[in-house]
């Protein structure tokens, strides 16, 4: 998980959106199911893909769609991270149900440092799952392996 490349909080959320799309439920993201789920123009999102495209993170084909770069995949999945470890946070510590805990996690996910991060995952054991049952990935630094 080394690679660094940087998107905006925004560009973050299309970027787990889109993982949670193509990879985990294998749908084809459309320009419309992004408007329609940050509940914003077609326009905007057009313009979110192209700047996700100038990074090399999504491949953006003009009325057909969007997938994610194998770079954006790595950085999705960084972020996906981070929100998961904190949803086991909410969950086993302050007793959140996991709804509320993922509701709270996306507020604060993408500001969260990596260091902050692996060590709550290291105070849980290193928790493969969070409270929804999605994989938690790992990171090699969390465990002194890098």
């Amino acid at each position: 998980m080394g690679v660094k490349i940087s998107a905006t909080p925004k560009e973050g959320r299309y970027l787990t959106f889109m993982y949670r799309q193509q990879i985990e439920e294998g749908r084809r993201v459309t320009t419309t199911i992004l408007a329609k789920s940050f509940k914003v123009n077609p326009a905007t999102v057009t313009e979110i893909l192209q700047k996700l495209a100038e990074k090399k993170l999504v491949e953006y084909t003009r009325y057909y769609g969007a997938g994610l770069t194998e770079r954006g995949v790595v950085k999705a999945q960084k972020l996906l991270r981070k929100h998961r470890i904190l949803e086991v946070l909410f969950v086993k510590f302050l007793r959140y149900d996991a709804e509320k805990a993922c509701e709270e996690a996306s507020k604060i996910d993408y500001y969260c440092s990596e260091d902050l991060i692996n060590a709550i995952c290291r105070t849980y054991e290193h928790p493969n799952r969070c409270p929804c049952n999605k994989i938690i990935f790992s990171d090699p630094k969390c465990r002194g392996q890098q």
